[in-house]
Formats: C-alpha cells, sequence, structure tokens
C-alpha cells in the first residue's frame, strides 16, 4: 500500500476523517512556512462571503505554490513537482513574449503580402547577432522582451541602421513564424 506523508496512508484519501487529517497537516504545515498566510486561509474559511472574487483569486494564487509544494511531499515527489516548476519558471519568458509581442504587435503590424521573399534565416542570424548568443525561440523571447519593456518604459533612439533593422527583423520574424505555424497546421 501507498505510504503518505504526514503519517497518512492512501485509503485516507477516500474516508473523511482521513481528509480531515490532511487538511489539518496542510494548515500545520503551511503554518510553519508562512503563518500569515495561514491566518489568512483559516479568515477566509470562516468567513467565505466575506472575500470579493478579487481578494479570493488572490489568496488562491498566493497559496498556489504551498499547495504544490504539500502534495509534492505527500506523495514523494517534491523533487519533481519543483523541478517542473522551474522548467516553467525557465519558459515564463517565451509565453509572455508570445502574448505580448507576437501576438499583439508581429501578427497586426506585419501584413502578410509584406513577407513575400522574406529570409527566415537571414532573420535569425541578424537576431542572434543581436542577442550575442545562438538563434533560438527562448532567446528570441527573453531578448525581444527586455527590448519591448524598455521601449514602453522610455524612448529608444535608433543611431544605427543594425538597431534600427533588429527589431523590424524581429517583428517580420514573429509574423512570418506565425503564418507558417497557421500554414502548416492547416496543412494536416
Amino acid at each position: 500500500m501507498l505510504s503518505l506523508a504526514h503519517g497518512l496512508r492512501f485509503e485516507h484519501l477516500y474516508q473523511r476523517e482521513g481528509l480531515v487529517a490532511l487538511d489539518a497537516a496542510f494548515l500545520e504545515w503551511l503554518d510553519a512556512g508562512d503563518a500569515g498566510l495561514g491566518a489568512r486561509l483559516r479568515c477566509a474559511r470562516a468567513a467565505p462571503h466575506g472575500l470579493d472574487t478579487t481578494a479570493e483569486a488572490a489568496l488562491l494564487i498566493e497559496l498556489a505554490p504551498w499547495v504544490d509544494d504539500f502534495v509534492g511531499g505527500l506523495f514523494g515527489i517534491g523533487d519533481a513537482v519543483r523541478a517542473l516548476s522551474a522548467r516553467h519558471t525557465e519558459l515564463a519568458p517565451l509565453y509572455e513574449c508570445k502574448r505580448q509581442f507576437v501576438q499583439r504587435q508581429a501578427a497586426t503590424k506585419v501584413k502578410p503580402e509584406a513577407l513575400a521573399g522574406f529570409d527566415a534565416a537571414a532573420a535569425a542570424a541578424t537576431l542572434a547577432q543581436w542577442f550575442g548568443e545562438p538563434f533560438g525561440e527562448l532567446a528570441f523571447a527573453r531578448h525581444v522582451s527586455a527590448c519591448w519593456s524598455r521601449r514602453h518604459t522610455r524612448p529608444i533612439r535608433c543611431t544605427s541602421s543594425r538597431s534600427r533593422q533588429t527589431p523590424r527583423a524581429a517583428t517580420r520574424r514573429s509574423r512570418w513564424a506565425r503564418r507558417t505555424s497557421a500554414i502548416e497546421r492547416g496543412s494536416r
């Protein structure tokens, strides 16, 4: 039989008393790590209608990593959960770039006809030179996101033809990749 942490056994997960013990173990564990968060959770449970939806969502988001760690420890897979979490964090710039830059900028600013004769390999080479590292999706996301955030916090002055071409290459490459992916998906 599968043995769980906190003195629990797998069959406890199917019994009310076991679930109450599991909840008590979580609250004790949470209090040891962040007593303030544990107190806020207890208050929210005591008065469930006392939180508006925004406050409830904020509490759940704050609790999420604690629940991940607790469940990982409960089943003895804490290292695997932390490794997946670290991988997700590592890829966060990629998702952010796709949402903020590719979907909002590249997809709307570059028309499909402007991509006629577009040389994706040359654009990737230009971008790799700008990045100072080999071209890849994650490198692209990190550098474009950093540049994009600077553009919105202070004006960027493009003083050389290379610095003017690089953001243009990034925008065109994003639009090309998005269009190419859509065409490939449609042909399957």
